[in-house]
């Protein structure tokens, strides 16, 4: 792993644009002797210093292709965009990224651009209220939790399967005791001020404790960071190298949100950026199940945001009953309150496009969030939380859901039937207003093994709690 010293943080906005179809920028011409620009398009000599790079960079061109044309045969419905249309302009703190991104939309050969911002915190929010229980709530039986206890008793129930999921962030604790961290060749940087976020979000999953388990300890968790190995920030470039990593039936965590805009407080789910939808797409087209975190609202009210209501380029992509709807196949998460009935969490966005909630409070997991580890291996906090906590919990529960599936039915979900397996009333906790809360609903894992695989009672046998 390489080392936070090796960000280029310095490079304080990246600027994605996408060219119209057919246009591209030669290979040998993104070079350091014109800084990256292409003798055919000479705009970026009045903005020295951008560094012009292939915004999918980790992955080959030859695999990307062989991708995109699994994805089309396996989804009638996938269209692929040109993936290599997708460029990153890396702007020096020197350059006002508005400027240039106002100078970019006069560009008649760019379809799209966008300021990739200074990346946002991940959608974790910390609760002074301070919790003695050392069982995490989100074990217990329903309406309490996703009833991790009891599909402990069914094989797979506690990971144990050969399914993979990444979870994708800025940092992890590597050498925490009870959370074994699995990296990859194309993992990237672990960047030191989100490691005890990035444990906290693995321990809900797979922590392994004698007081304390995640949902699905014996989970086959692997990490891939934001902060790719060449030190630039780069979320959709991420998310391909995960794909490349994934099969059919594997599960990739979100552990992200994105402003709007660079002067905006508001916080949305990261899909609303061009490339990284699209790549999320290829994900789910490829029958990978996609958690995405719906994100934390407005950062100067603290109030959440209705998807809804988002609009950009003047069409409503998040608002299932709009024409301008586009799906990309992601499991969205809001987050809860810990009373009951479930109320939203103040702070938590909400829509037609939300498909689950979990808690988003004074959650247990391992890590010192919001504060930081230090040098300690053995950490436990219970103040992790946001739609960050959420996303975690409803990603133990979809890993027990498939590794079931797959140890008891020799077969694996697809996103559309996850998705509708853990957001139906017919098998899920409801919130305190139902539909009217715009956040989905809560897994049940007794009621999905009871209801929807329907295994033979003979096949378990219901632990008892311990108070």
């Amino acid at each position: 792993m390489i080392k936070e010293s090796h960000t280029n943080q310095h490079l304080s906005y990246q600027v994605v644009i996408k060219f119209t179809e057919g246009f591209r920028l030669p290979d040998q011409e993104l070079d350091e002797e014109h800084n990256g620009i292409s003798t055919q398009w000479r705009l970026l000599e009045l903005f020295p210093g951008v560094q012009v790079k292939k915004l999918f960079h980790s992955v080959g061109s030859e695999q990307i292709k062989n991708l995109t044309a699994q994805a089309t045969k396996k989804d009638p419905t996938y269209h692929a965009p040109d993936f290599f249309s997708f460029y990153s302009l890396n702007c020096p703190v020197s350059i006002d990224p508005s400027e240039l991104l106002t100078i970019l939309g006069r560009q008649e050969i760019i379809e799209h651009a966008y300021i990739e911002n200074i990346p946002a915190c991940p959608p974790a929010l910390s609760n002074e209220k301070e919790v003695t229980a050392l069982l995490p709530n989100y074990l217990l039986p329903a309406p309490f939790g996703v009833n991790a206890l009891y599909a402990w008793n069914f094989k797979g129930g506690n990971g144990e399967a050969k399914i993979k999921f990444v979870d994708i962030e800025q940092g992890w604790l590597f050498n925490h005791e009870y959370v074994s961290v699995k990296t990859l060749s194309c993992t990237g940087i672990n960047h030191d001020d989100f490691q005890d976020h990035g444990i906290g979000v693995l321990g809900i999953i797979m922590m392994q404790h004698d007081d304390a388990r995640g949902i699905t300890p014996n989970a086959n968790g692997f990490v891939i960071s934001q902060w790719r190995p060449d030190g630039f920030f780069n979320t959709s470039d991420a998310i391909m190298a995960a794909i490349n990593e994934l099969s059919c039936g594997d599960i990739l965590l979100l552990e992200m949100q994105c402003f709007e805009s660079a002067s905006s407080s508001k916080l949305w789910p990261i899909e609303i950026q061009e490339a990284v939808f699209h790549a999320i797409r290829l994900a789910t087209a490829l029958g990978i199940i996609v958690i995405e975190t719906a994100g934390n609202g407005d950062l100067e009210s603290r109030t959440g945001n209705d998807l809804d209501n988002l609009l950009i380029k003047g069409e409503n992509i998040l608002n299932r009953n709009s024409s301008d709807f586009r799906d990309s196949g992601a499991i969205f998460v809001s987050a809860c309150s810990n009373d009951l009935p479930h109320q939203r969490a103040d702070f938590a966005n909400y829509g037609s496009r939300v498909d689950c909630f979990a808690y988003g409070q004074n959650v247990h997991t391992t890590g010192n969030f919001p504060r930081s580890s230090g040098m300690a291996i053995n950490t436990f906090t219970n103040q992790f939380g946001g739609t960050s906590a959420a996303a975690a919990i409803v990603t133990g529960a979809t890993v027990a859901i498939q590794c079931i599936s797959e140890r008891n039915k020799e077969a694996r979900l697809s996103p559309g039937q996850m998705r509708f397996i853990v957001s139906s009333e017919l098998y899920n906790t409801i919130s305190a207003n139902g539909k009217k809360d715009k956040i989905g609903r809560m897994p049940d894992l007794k009621k999905i093994i009871d209801y929807y695989f329907n295994i033979n009672a003979t096949n378990k046998k219901q632990r008892q709690l311990i108070d």
